[in-house]
């Protein structure tokens, strides 16, 4: 189950491109909020799946439009774990398989 969140308590990096725009993956299930970190600014949602696992679907301006990236907890370090996730997120969000752009799976050194 995945559920919005209001921030984030741990680091999160990028696992994931998915070829929608924010507003299309967020729908109503949370409020897309607007900041900036080191990189640039982003909009985007902050989630909780499982109640436990803290994501971030985020789109930075300076990123391809229609785009989105999704975010996992930096702890999450084993492959075919993450994998999994982004499937859990993206059914759990109702994104399309055929969305997703990348994963950490195509690109483990990276």
């Amino acid at each position: 189950m995945i559920e919005p969140i209001r921030s984030l308590s741990v680091d999160v990096v990028p696992q994931a491109i998915i070829g929608l725009p924010v507003e299309k993956i967020v729908g109503k299930r949370a409020d897309i909020s607007s900041g900036h970190d080191d990189f640039d600014f982003f909009e985007g949602a902050f989630f909780k799946l499982d109640d436990k696992i803290e994501i971030a679907v985020r789109h930075y301006q300076g990123h391809p439009k229609n785009t989105t990236t999704i975010y996992i907890d930096r702890r999450e370090a084993d492959i075919e774990r993450i994998t999994e996730l982004i499937l859990q997120i993206m059914r759990e969000l109702h994104v399309p398989s055929t969305a997703l752009q990348w994963q950490r799976r195509d690109d483990p050194e990276l």
